[in-house]
């Protein structure tokens, strides 16, 4: 299974997916961990492993890659990853590991006018098509803020869309977007309400689909401090196993 994890800036996009990716690897589960968030500078340390170098740079960095996805789309034969591509084959030096999961990078931005991040968006789109996984393996994807992801196709890879809401009215207008083109694709779709007391999980349950939640997370300390101070999230959060519980279903 391929989950994509989604959302607008700030909504604990990167500490949910630190969160499920541990519940599930201590679940027995091999798992991949893709940050695919171009400026997320912290989720390797949420889950406790050193960055790794970029991923885009092991087929040849930004330009030599996004030669290859235009031949591609031409219709010329260009390989781009080997038909066997599998998580353990996986070049090491591009992963970090800890127990029963793997971290990837996609690609950071660096520098100043260094360019946009399409071709980081190609590299994951066509990574996560490419990618074949074997029982006991589940792939976390933490997306960029916002749905320019799905603009670039990334989602067309993944099983299943999880949107996290935070209590704000940018964050319930988007979770209809996703769940708009999520439908579209075929895909599931659930959420996460994050962040929130009583009186916004109530407010914030009357403006989106209901039967699509499928958990509220509240504001928590242990959560915050690890998310200011980049700790690795070791936290028993009880509604992320309820979380992980729906996924396997």
């Amino acid at each position: 299974m391929k989950i994509s994890i989604c959302g607008k800036g700030g909504c604990g996009k990167s500490s949910i997916t630190a969160l499920i990716s541990k519940e599930l690897a201590n679940r027995g589960y091999k798992v991949l961990v893709i940050d695919g968030d171009e400026s997320n500078l912290s989720l390797h340390r949420l889950l406790g492993v050193d960055l790794p170098k970029d991923f885009i740079e092991y087929l040849g960095g930004r330009k030599k890659f996004m030669e290859k996805v235009r031949k591609k789309a031409l219709g010329r034969k260009v390989k781009l990853f080997d038909e066997d591509i599998s998580i353990n084959s996986l070049p090491k030096e591009y992963v970090s590991e800890k127990g029963n999961i793997k971290f990837l990078a996609v690609g950071k931005i660096h520098d100043f006018g260094e360019g946009c991040a399409c071709p980081m968006g190609a590299l994951l789109r066509e990574f996560l098509n490419a990618l074949k996984l074997n029982d006991g393996e589940v792939v976390v994807v933490d997306t960029e803020a916002g749905i320019e992801h799905f603009g670039r196709g990334v989602e067309s890879g993944c099983d299943v869309i999880v949107g996290i809401i935070d209590p704000t009215y940018e964050s319930i207008n988007l979770s209809k977007k996703i769940e708009e083109i999520g439908e579209k694709l075929g895909k599931k779709v659930y959420f996460i309400i994050n962040k929130a007391d009583d009186n916004t999980k109530d407010l914030i349950l009357k403006n989106v689909s209901r039967d699509k939640v499928i958990a509220v997370i509240p504001q928590r300390e242990e959560i915050m401090k690890c998310g200011l101070l980049g700790e690795e999230m070791d936290i028993d959060v009880p509604e992320i196993k309820e979380i992980v519980d729906k996924l396997l279903k």
